[in-house]
């Protein structure tokens, strides 16, 4: 049947612009889909064309040649974070669809503005909030969302990261406020407090902290927060990049009903007395491995094959996106208020 249906449609032609760490990621999970084809990659540095035609098996392109091949169909913006908002918006203006790297922006104008430019054009405009993919944290958002743990009172993300000196020493754009838009909470932290958003809803920043005690970078290595969501649940938020050498991440949730707690990917606690008869997804009783929590090189690519394969089901009318625009744009929201109340901003 997929094999039919193959043959009836041409794939969805992607073309990923930027071509660093995580555009590997991108090219993996477009290999992976059958419904998705890479074209070509874009970079800035045009002295490493060469060896992107290597690496991704496709022609090496500029930006502008990019847009205006009529054979990309979707563009994948994996440039440092500070460009992501011009150049979904160009994208978009080319009439091609955006699949845009976390965050989608440095700023809510920025946002909107994206937003508005893939409405105005008539494309889609997906944001790589990947975890929503995993199928534990889709068993735990059904059990959080829909009430199995009674009222929810307490939640929480923790996120002990390890992020040497060496990977902000990688390019200029990094620990910077111009490039990364903010340190752990903007980078990696971004993608708990979206699951806490999917979960609980937009909260109110009630009080933050945030300061850079380690590293020699322009933005937070360090940073706390305690959020109140809707029906009065509070939630703290605490992470680092300085934890060596880098420890599995927590979520918690606790209502008067019952508790989830997810340690990195799997769910270490499941008393959920009201569905009984589910088992915990992915449970491990053994200690998690730091993985990705020291070594953003050791992330698994499977969250984006699914992202990829959910976003060609939503362009073939077959699926709802996961992570549409406004999505992106509340986590960005959250990380932005923290920013707020802990009195440092991008300058």
């Amino acid at each position: 049947m997929n094999e039919r249906r193959t043959a009836r449609r041409a794939p969805w032609g992607f073309g990923i612009l930027g071509a660093g760490l995580v555009a590997d990621y991108h090219r993996r999970a477009i290999a992976a889909t059958p419904r998705a084809e890479l074209v070509a990659v874009a970079d800035a540095d045009t002295s490493r064309h060469e060896a992107m035609v290597r690496d991704f098996g496709v022609p090496a392109v500029t930006e502008r040649e990019l847009l205006a091949d009529p054979a990309v169909a979707v563009v994948s913006v994996c440039t440092p974070s500070g460009r992501h908002a011009e150049q979904a918006i160009r994208a978009a203006e080319a009439g091609k669809h955006v699949l845009v790297e976390k965050p989608m922006a440095l700023s809510l104008e920025d946002a909107d503005a994206m937003i508005e430019a893939c409405r105005a054009n008539g494309v889609t405009l997906a944001v790589c909030l990947q975890r929503r993919t995993e199928p534990a944290v889709k068993r735990v958002r059904e059990a959080v969302a829909g009430g199995a743990l009674g009222r929810v009172t307490l939640a929480g993300a923790f996120m002990p990261y390890y992020r040497p000196d060496a990977y902000y020493a990688q390019a200029d754009w990094r620990g910077t406020w111009d490039g990364d838009g903010g340190g752990v909470l903007m980078n990696q932290g971004i993608h708990l407090i979206d699951l806490l958003v999917w979960c609980l809803g937009d909260p109110q920043v009630v009080g933050a902290g945030a300061a850079t005690l380690v590293r020699g970078v322009e933005v937070e290595d360090t940073a706390a927060a305690t959020l109140r969501f809707p029906g009065g649940a509070l939630a703290t938020v605490a992470g680092t990049t300085t934890a060596a050498p880098g420890f599995a991440h927590e979520l918690r949730f606790h209502g008067s009903e019952g508790s989830i707690v997810m340690t990195g990917d799997s769910v270490t606690t499941w008393h959920v007395p009201r569905d009984p008869e589910s088992p915990p997804p992915a449970t491990e009783a053994r200690a998690v491995e730091a993985g990705a929590a020291g070594d953003p090189r050791k992330v698994s690519y499977d969250g984006h094959v699914r992202l990829v394969a959910n976003l060609v089901a939503a362009l073939d009318g077959e699926e709802e996106l996961i992570a549409d625009g406004w999505e992106g744009r509340r986590s960005l929201a959250v990380v932005l208020g923290v920013y707020e109340a802990a009195g440092i901003r991008r300058r």
